[in-house]
């Protein structure tokens, strides 16, 4: 499976597994406070929802925004790295992504492992080890194969 496939169903699975109330002990919570979105960590029900007013609003639009350094980063990278390879401006992304995957893997992993069941626990692990080993070789692939 290609890079942008592994993207979209890792970033799918996270906010499923965020939403029903299992990855909210890991930092991807704080991330969707960012964007507005406040989510009951003891009942995994939707409290609000604003992002207008969040703080990732003002900072992607603010005066001196995101949005405005990764544009221009992106231009600087257009006109003097022509020799370089483009897949450089979506290194950052495809790192921040792999963190939060991690970090929410991980958090599924400790949740299980308060049951005291070796073998429940086993199977996660198994079962987000092989997503985490697709994952990587697809991320080679795409860096090192072009």
């Amino acid at each position: 499976m290609k890079l942008g496939g592994w993207l979209v169903m890792l970033t799918a699975m996270v906010m499923f597994f965020t939403f029903i109330g299992i990855g909210l002990p890991t930092g991807l919570n704080s991330i969707l406070e960012k964007v507005g979105i406040d989510i009951n960590q003891t009942t995994s029900e939707l409290v609000s929802a604003d992002i207008e007013s969040s703080t990732f609003w003002d900072e992607i639009f603010g005066s001196t925004g995101i949005l405005i350094v990764v544009l221009a980063s992106t231009v600087i990278i257009g006109f003097f790295a022509k020799g370089y390879d483009p897949s450089l401006v979506l290194l950052p992304l495809v790192i921040f992504l792999a963190g939060v995957y991690i970090s929410v893997f991980w958090g599924i992993i400790k949740f299980v492992a308060t049951y005291n069941q070796w073998w429940f626990t086993s199977i996660i692990t198994i079962v987000f080890g092989a997503l985490a080993v697709g994952f990587i070789i697809s991320c080679v692939d795409y860096f090192a194969g072009r």
